[in-house]
């Protein structure tokens, strides 16, 4: 059986060649390999990717002096954009597609492949459709936009396909910073308890003893940064460092990962922004922006119970969390550590 499958596909390899040059192998040879060239050899030169699907969705992704950008907009994820320029430039031909095959493989990427371009300043190098994997698991099916054939392509040492690799829900491609702000572009942060509002807290560099008006102290000194009830009373503290960690760590927090419509969870996303949040986080800006974050309890995935058997009711490590511009995402309760806090832990014992 094998044999006759080899014998098939060079047969099959051989015609082509015949067609695409009127008979001269050497030039269909060239023109069979130009069908599977899908590698941009380099990938440092590539100033632009497009990708759509058939839902219409389509995402941009540009090379600019400070890094990549999403639709021109939002910065973009480091580590998805490292993935997909080694996928660019490391896709190889891993096995001819037997001619039987062919009819289904291209109904398949009619309907969920991805079309993919590649551009080099304003020119666009290569133009493909990025097709579903192969019966094995270890390739996928690439096909050039008017080439004849689809083909079995792979990485080298990566055992998986690579349609994965080419989303198109532009919010997946954004980088997961929050809020992004160092201390000079904030005047103070909020934390609002809704079930434990005598634990919630302010931090602020306001100079709360000058009476003429707003005075802001400098950012960089730990001692600058106050703790103060919602009322803007003054609390003296026992560590005015872990104040400043809080106000460096709204420079850094990030959520998990987006929620996206294809998630289940999604359909839920409006009675869960309606319920009662875990906390909420106002970070108030120089500019006189507000920007807000709310977090909400959200269940365990399957039963989880604490050391002591207690079975929990809510995960005890994440929650969904609306960010300041209304996306639904994942958080971590680890990467909010330096922030979940009550007043009493910053405050002196009284």
């Amino acid at each position: 059986m094998r044999i006759r499958n080899l014998i098939s596909r060079a047969l099959f390899t051989s015609m082509l060649l015949a067609s695409c040059t009127g008979g001269d192998q050497s030039n269909g040879l060239e023109a069979l390999k130009a069908q599977y060239d899908f590698a941009v050899q380099d990938t440092s030169s590539i100033t632009k990717v497009v990708i759509r699907d058939k839902k219409p969705s389509s995402v941009t992704l540009e090379r600019t002096a400070t890094g990549w950008v999403v639709d021109s907009v939002y910065p973009a994820r480091k580590d998805a954009i490292e993935v997909l320029l080694k996928t660019l430039g490391e896709v190889r031909l891993k096995n001819f597609v037997t001619e039987s095959a062919v009819p289904e493989i291209e109904q398949r990427m009619e309907v969920y492949g991805k079309w993919v371009e590649v551009f080099v300043g304003e020119e666009r190098v290569k133009h493909y459709i990025v097709g579903t994997e192969t019966p094995d698991m270890l390739g996928t099916y690439y096909q050039m936009v008017g080439a004849e054939l689809p083909f079995s392509v792979y990485i080298q040492g990566f055992n998986g396909y690579l349609s994965t690799r080419f989303f198109t829900e532009s919010t997946l491609w954004r980088d997961r910073t929050i809020f992004g702000l160092g201390p000079g572009a904030v005047k103070n942060i909020e934390m609002v308890l809704p079930q434990d509002p005598s634990g919630g807290w302010v931090i602020t560099r306001e100079n709360l003893k000058n009476l003429s008006g707003p005075l802001l102290e400098p950012a960089s000194s730990p001692e600058h940064w106050s703790l103060v009830d919602t009322d803007f009373q003054h609390i003296p503290v026992t560590d005015a460092l872990a104040l400043f960690t809080v106000v460096k760590s709204v420079q850094t927090l990030k959520y998990e990962g987006a929620i996206i419509p294809s998630d289940n969870v999604w359909s839920k996303k409006d009675s869960i922004f309606s319920s009662t949040p875990a906390f909420e986080l106002l970070v108030n800006t120089v500019d006189g922006q507000q920007l807000r974050t709310r977090a909400f309890y959200k269940k365990p995935e399957g039963q989880q119970q604490s050391a002591d058997g207690t079975i929990h009711v809510w995960d005890p490590d994440r929650f969904y969390a609306e960010l300041p511009d209304g996306r639904m995402v994942l958080i971590q309760r680890y990467g909010w550590r330096n922030l979940l806090k009550l007043r009493w832990d910053f405050a002196e014992v009284q």
